[in-house]
């Protein structure tokens, strides 16, 4: 990362501007539950991490990498609270950081019910007869 992207970040992540770019991010990519600003902070943080590890890359400047990273927290986001898709069994690191957060703040999955089964189930004796069964006969005091 060259001198001048360090002054843009320290600039970026003062003034809060990764914050507001992230919100912009959510609502394009219809991300419709709220968010505590602790979340988005971190995965604020997380961008801005993934943003200087990318550093080498000489034809992008450190502003386009982390409105790239921003987006592609806003679509795990919208992935994560919009499907039951199991994201965890994933092998990449960057995504293993972003379920770890989404798990942190507790953020609703949506999951499928599975269609109804009748289960037949066969009783071998009623099930009022059962409850003389379970009584201790030393606790019943006797006259």
């Amino acid at each position: 990362m060259k001198g001048f992207d360090s002054i843009v970040r320290w600039v970026v992540l003062a003034l809060g501007t990764g914050l507001r770019w992230l919100r912009e991010e959510m609502e394009a990519a219809h991300v419709s539950i709220p968010l505590t600003d602790g979340c988005l902070n971190e995965f604020v943080r997380d961008a801005d991490e993934a943003a200087r590890y990318a550093g080498t890359n000489k034809g992008q400047s450190y502003v386009e990498r982390l409105r790239q990273e921003l987006a592609l927290r806003a679509s795990f986001v919208q992935r994560w609270t919009g499907s039951d898709e199991n994201l965890s069994l994933r092998e990449e690191e960057s995504l293993q950081a972003l379920v770890r957060i989404a798990r942190k703040y507790a953020l609703p999955r949506r999951w499928k019910l599975s269609e109804p089964v009748v289960v037949e189930y066969r009783r071998m004796r009623p099930s009022y007869l059962q409850w003389t069964d379970d009584i201790d006969t030393g606790a019943v005091p006797q006259a």
